[in-house]
């Protein structure tokens, strides 16, 4: 499975969050959805800071 760009410049099929791997429909857009929700884009940016702060200070 997988999303594909079709002819009209659009995205169809399916792709998996990237947080929890849950099936996301793109219906037809533009540019793909890689977080089926707001929460789950957040948590992935909250992680990747942690990791900067991290690395900074250990």
């Amino acid at each position: 499975m997988g999303a594909h760009l079709g002819d009209d410049g659009r995205y169809y099929g399916e792709l998996r969050c990237r947080w929890c791997e849950t099936h996301i429909k793109q219906g037809g857009r533009h540019k793909p959805r890689l977080y089926c929700r707001g929460t789950h884009r957040w948590k992935t940016y909250g992680m990747r800071v942690v990791g900067v702060f991290a690395a900074i200070l250990g």
